[in-house]
């Protein structure tokens, strides 16, 4: 329980800082941390598993604060995030079958990815909210497979491609992403935690040290430059990568 608590506020710190949401941090720490630390570890079905709960919980607290805004587009978030919601389901399901090594080398892919998305640069010139229905249906779809494997809700491979496959503007990106990967989420966690992968006393204490710490971190972030965030960030990501192939 101490473990989860720890692990809670160290991801929620980290997601706050850099604002790329919990997943990416959480999974690899489940599965890395207690085993250094002398402690039984934990499955990647059961990594996974309470994952979603972070997961879910911190997009729930993150769309409250969101949803009142001018751009919030309900849309948008029934299109992309019902998507997501679908395929996080399949992805959910799909982890259940597989090899828990594929489990593992889906989020080497994902983090990978999440690394080079960090640093991409995306210019939106167009002020338009309008999109191709079954084109943002599709992607959100495979995104949603993929993140659903290993709990995640997506949120950093949706932002980069509202901005750059979609190119819609900044505003509505930013007040819509939150809420979408809250969707998505709704999916991944219900099916793992019908599947039995969570724990639920280890879950209470991830989610209360990831929901009081994650302010913290955005806090601290505001007064730290874009880079530094990142380069923290990448430091991590890459720590876990080789720990988890290794």
């Amino acid at each position: 329980m101490l473990m989860m608590l720890f692990i809670g506020i160290f991801g929620g710190f980290i997601s706050g800082l850099v604002g790329i949401g919990g997943a990416i941090i959480i999974y690899p720490a489940i599965l890395v941390l207690p085993i250094l630390f002398g402690f039984p570890g934990y499955t990647p079905y059961v990594a996974s598993g309470l994952t979603s709960v972070q997961v879910f919980f911190s997009t729930l607290s993150g769309t409250l604060r969101v949803w009142k805004k001018p751009a919030f587009s309900p849309k948008l978030i029934i299109y992309m995030g019902g998507g997501m919601f679908v395929g996080s389901s399949l992805g959910a399901l799909i982890a259940n079958v597989i090899d828990e090594r594929m489990i593992n080398i889906v989020y080497v892919v994902i983090a990978i990815l999440a690394l080079l998305l960090m640093f991409v640069k995306v210019n939106v010139q167009s002020k338009a909210t309008e999109f191709k229905v079954i084109s943002i249906v599709s992607i959100g779809l495979g995104i949603g497979i993929v993140s659903g494997i290993v709990g995640a809700g997506g949120s950093f491979i949706v932002i980069p491609v509202l901005l750059g496959v979609f190119n819609l503007p900044m505003n509505t990106v930013v007040a819509n992403s939150i809420a979408i990967a809250f969707v998505s989420s709704i999916g991944s966690f219900a099916i793992k935690l019908l599947q039995g992968y969570v724990p639920l006393t280890e879950a209470l204490f991830l989610i209360i040290g990831s929901v009081i710490f994650a302010p913290i971190g955005l806090r601290v972030g505001q007064g730290m430059s874009s880079h530094v965030q990142k380069s923290i960030v990448s430091i991590l990501i890459m720590i876990a990568i080789v720990q988890i192939i290794f």
